[in-house]
């Protein structure tokens, strides 16, 4: 089966050479998902500016493609988005960066990055008092 039929050339491109993989020396933001019926799972790290943008992103993970070309295309639209954009983000906004239509039942593979960033706001801002 040919791949390039499956997925879009977003999705290969981002698949095959993920952009901002690793970890960053001193991250405000660090969170996980981890989604047990599939097994993918994305680790997610973002350095604020001290204006509060996001100054450097970057993940780590295992997963299907769709889950790892998302986590990529993710760690490109962050950058320098402001922490309410980040929280503005939306599920629809997100599996369209994927330039590609993308299943119902394949929806929480391109959704893990989303899922992180989530859980990493809410412990940012709890942590921050605010």
């Amino acid at each position: 089966m040919d791949m390039s039929t499956l997925y879009s050339p977003t999705i290969l491109d981002h698949y095959a050479h993920p952009r901002n993989w690793g970890r960053l020396a001193s991250p405000d933001i660090v969170a996980d998902s981890d989604d047990p019926s599939c097994g993918d799972q994305v680790h997610l790290e973002i350095a604020l500016d001290p204006d509060g943008q996001v100054a450097q992103v970057a993940f780590e993970g295992e997963g299907c493609m769709i889950s790892m070309a998302s986590a990529s295309v993710f760690t490109e639209r962050l950058q320098g988005k402001r922490l309410e954009e980040l929280e503005a983000l939306t599920e629809e906004e997100v599996i369209g960066w994927l330039d590609a239509p993308i299943p119902p039942n394949r929806r929480a593979c391109a959704l893990s990055p989303l899922i992180a960033l989530r859980a990493g706001l809410a412990a940012y801002r709890r942590s921050a008092g605010g």
